[in-house]
């Protein structure tokens, strides 16, 4: 029995890693500190001379004078994958995240369904096992395609790469430098976890003794 119970909570473990990690993909995929520019010069429009770019949004302070002392407001334009002005590796990136995401979803449904097979007993020890395995690979190659993303935005970023953004933005194309952001960081914790808690999964191993019997009761007549 103790067996039994150490293997189901190795994967509860791996259970816990791996939601973590796709709960932190999607927040990590919206955040606009992907790239930090920083520009040649502040203007009324960019106030600051930092723009914040993201995978779906840029952000930047812009300066209203609704007061004597002024004050700058924040201000954020989105764009879509389908964006023509877009660059295609830009746009891949995007898909990318998306299917990690979409992976994510799939290997959590699976592992659900193995741990509830495992607990209640209602399917073969094979058939649990390979919805563990099932799992495990969807959340293995989530992560796979996060790193993707981040090692993209490393080397987007060291080679200062230009985005064409629409006239309405007030972007140039290119920033005087750019620098990586805190998003980077949180997509990096959310590949580790998934790597992880995949990692677990796709070793799952049962005893025999962990197989489930129906309990029977001695009946005098």
């Amino acid at each position: 029995m103790s067996s039994c119970l150490s293997t189901g909570n190795l994967q509860l473990s791996g259970f816990a890693l791996a939601t973590s990690g796709w709960i932190l993909a999607p927040t990590s995929m919206g955040q606009t500190d992907w790239r930090v520019w920083h520009l040649d010069n502040t203007t009324s429009i960019i106030s600051s001379g930092i723009a914040w770019v993201g995978i779906w949004k840029v952000c930047f302070y812009n300066t209203i004078l609704l007061s004597p002392q002024g004050r700058s407001v924040k201000i954020c334009h989105t764009y879509g994958m389908f964006n023509s002005l877009l660059s295609q590796d830009f746009r891949a990136v995007q898909n990318i995240f998306l299917f990690a995401c979409i992976l994510g979803v799939l290997g959590k449904v699976s592992i659900i369904l193995a741990l509830r097979n495992f607990y209640m007993g209602a399917a073969r020890r094979s058939t649990t096992c390979n919805l563990f395995t099932i799992g495990g690979f969807f959340y293995l190659f989530a992560g796979i395609c996060i790193l993707i993303c981040v090692i993209w935005n490393f080397y987007a970023v060291s080679k200062n790469e230009s985005l064409t953004f629409p006239a309405t933005f007030y972007l140039p194309p290119r920033p005087k430098t750019q620098e990586v952001g805190n998003a980077v960081s949180m997509a990096i914790t959310s590949a580790i976890l998934m790597l992880l808690g995949g990692g677990i999964f796709l070793f799952c191993k049962f005893h025999r003794e962990c197989q489930v019997y129906p309990l029977i009761r001695d009946i005098n007549f």
